[in-house]
């Protein structure tokens, strides 16, 4: 199991010198709001993703002209 390079030994080794710092009455407080800043920043990329994606498809696209001068097709221009 991979998480970010990280194997499952190591990670233990994290949780156990996390647990002896902060205190087994702590580690679930700061685990919690780990999950709420990891949720807030996900959900602000999905807005941001979203933004972009709405910009860009509301981008005017610039098309050929259609109607060509007359003069260069070859015929003379109308009086006016």
């Amino acid at each position: 199991m991979e998480l970010f390079g990280v194997g499952l030994p190591e990670l233990v080794v994290i949780l156990i010198v996390a647990l002896l710092v902060f205190g087994p009455r702590k580690l679930p407080e700061l685990a919690q709001n780990l999950g709420r800043t990891v949720r807030s920043l996900k959900s602000a990329s999905q807005d941001f993703e979203q933004e972009l994606r709405r910009e860009f498809d509301t981008t005017p696209t610039y098309a050929e002209p259609k109607a060509r001068s007359k003069r260069l097709e070859g015929k003379p221009p109308e009086p006016s």
